[in-house]
């Protein structure tokens, strides 16, 4: 099995299929799908691939995560040779598919077994070709494609190759075949086995058939006698099915390699892309730095939200943070101050990160998490099935089975649906159970019971961040350090709905 990945340093299996429940949640609250546009750019393969990967491949292991960063530096050293290797992907898998059109009735061993000889014959060839882009790029840097073409080099070599063709030629029996049998107590034919020495081709053979016949017993079967021919035929399957066997397993191998090459390019491909798109607009990006997941930290200097830089035409201001050993943020401030799209700049690049990719900041670096949630709030639910806060609380409720311990939780206004009183103290509860499992919290609210209550009882590992009110013109979405205020900025609220009437 050809088992090497450009995902992971040890080459470990792991399916693309495989994303946590919440994960559609987290896409929505996130407004992930505006990233992954961005990254495809109308490639559904590569769609596909980024959404897997960043949705359920993120990794908790830093070792896995700068195995990525420095493959991704090389692809945008070398985006030439990121081309070929998902070009030669799609082409091998293309090459399969469009076969599939002559051999969809291949059911008998006979015919999967030259279909499948054909097709491996091509995979071969593609592999080839894939191996051989080694030997162009000397200059690779990552221990990742370094590790992949050399593994390549070492067991698919020309002598290799070269032997494998020749058994392929064997296979396609062209001259017949020599199998070997035994007789049940019925005299019927079991245990079949294909012999080493098959009928020879050799020109004496050909010249002198009569000479070089060997000592042995035949028959001969009439064209019109379909029974026999049925007959006959059953007995070549039997004969050849163990061998059919063993070369639907081999193309199955390649086919996976090439499934994974084509996927894990993809990915990259998409990385590139979104480089692409946000320096077209003259952002900053950075290679993150993973830190350790105990004690928790983030440090961010001009973050921003990269789904929000990529939507609008406006330009993004970004923000810096300072919170080592902080596992909990509350965020406080006016309306339309800029707290939730502050929230959803450190979620998406937290997936960023833990992705191996490049994040949506001058610097950054934070603590890796085994998870990430979103409890955003969400409209009124129009079939009237509940009401909002009882929506609210069935969320949470089906959430807190699937926690993991060194897990994120970013809440958006949360607990709101109800009157201050209770919804501070739901959030309060609902916190503090959250922070003796380990996990980390940002935490957008409203409710200035709670987020006085976090900031006056607050330890070390709390830090209280505040959005400006629409009167401080000069730090318009800039979040910064202080206390929670006993306000619901009526004012900003007043000028602005009135404002917009006098239009």
């Amino acid at each position: 099995m050809i088992n090497i990945s450009l995902l992971y340093p040890d080459d470990r299996k792991y399916d693309l299929d495989h994303v946590p429940g919440h994960a559609a949640r987290l896409a929505l609250d996130l407004e992930l799908p505006v990233l992954f546009k961005a990254m495809a750019r109308d490639d559904k393969t590569v769609d596909t691939a980024v959404r897997q990967i960043i949705l359920g491949q993120r990794s908790t292991e830093i070792s896995v995560i700068i195995f990525r960063q420095q493959i991704q530096k090389d692809f945008i050293c070398y985006t030439e040779l990121l081309a070929k290797l998902y070009q030669l992907s799609m082409d091998a898998l293309g090459a399969y598919r469009e076969s599939l059109r002559f051999w969809l009735s291949a059911k008998s061993a006979s015919r999967r077994l030259r279909s499948n000889l054909d097709i491996l014959d091509m995979l071969l060839t593609q592999l080839s070709s894939v191996r051989d882009l080694g030997e162009s790029y000397p200059a690779l840097e990552s221990s990742g494609l370094k590790k992949f073409f050399r593994f390549l080099q070492k067991y698919y070599d020309d002598e290799t190759l070269h032997s494998l063709r020749a058994q392929i030629t064997t296979l396609r029996m062209d001259n017949g075949f020599s199998v070997s049998a035994k007789l049940d107590h019925n005299n019927r034919s079991q245990e079949f086995f294909l012999n080493r020495d098959q009928p020879s081709t050799h020109w004496l053979k050909n010249w002198f058939p009569l000479v070089a016949a060997e000592e042995g017993y035949s028959f001969t079967i009439a064209q019109r006698d379909e029974s026999g021919l049925t007959a006959l035929a059953e007995f070549r399957d039997a004969a050849l099915e163990p061998v059919a066997r063993l070369m639907d397993s081999a193309v199955h191998q390649l086919l996976d390699f090439f499934t994974r090459l084509r996927d894990e390019t993809a990915f990259y491909r998409g990385a590139l892309n979104l480089r692409a798109a946000l320096e077209a607009r003259e952002y900053p990006l950075c290679w993150p730095v993973p830190l350790s997941s105990q004690p928790t930290s983030c440090v961010a200097s001009r973050i921003y939200d990269p789904c929000l830089a990529l939507s609008q035409e406006k330009r993004v201001i970004t923000n810096d943070l300072q919170a080592s050993n902080k596992s909990l943020l509350i965020i406080t401030g006016a309306n339309s101050g800029g707290k939730s799209t502050f929230l959803r700049a450190l979620g998406v690049n937290q997936l960023l990160l833990q992705s191996g990719l490049e994040t949506a900041a001058q610097e950054f670096s934070a603590s890796i998490c085994d998870e990430v949630y979103t409890h955003f709030k969400l409209e009124e639910d129009a079939s009237m099935h509940s009401g909002k806060f009882e929506e609210e609380l069935l969320r949470m409720a089906d959430l807190v089975p699937h926690l993991k311990a060194t897990a994120m939780f970013l809440f958006n206004e949360s607990f709101a649906a109800t009157n201050e009183r209770e919804g501070a103290e739901i959030a309060w509860q609902i916190c503090t159970a959250l922070l003796e499992k380990g996990i980390k919290i940002i935490f957008v609210t409203h409710l200035y019971t709670f987020a006085q209550r976090c900031y006056t009882q607050k330890g070390s590992n709390i830090l209280a961040l505040r959005a400006p009110s629409e009167e401080n013109l000069s730090m318009k979405y800039k979040m910064s350090e202080a206390e929670p205020l006993n306000t619901s900025f009526a004012k900003d609220v007043y000028n602005r709905i009135f404002e917009y009437k006098n239009k």
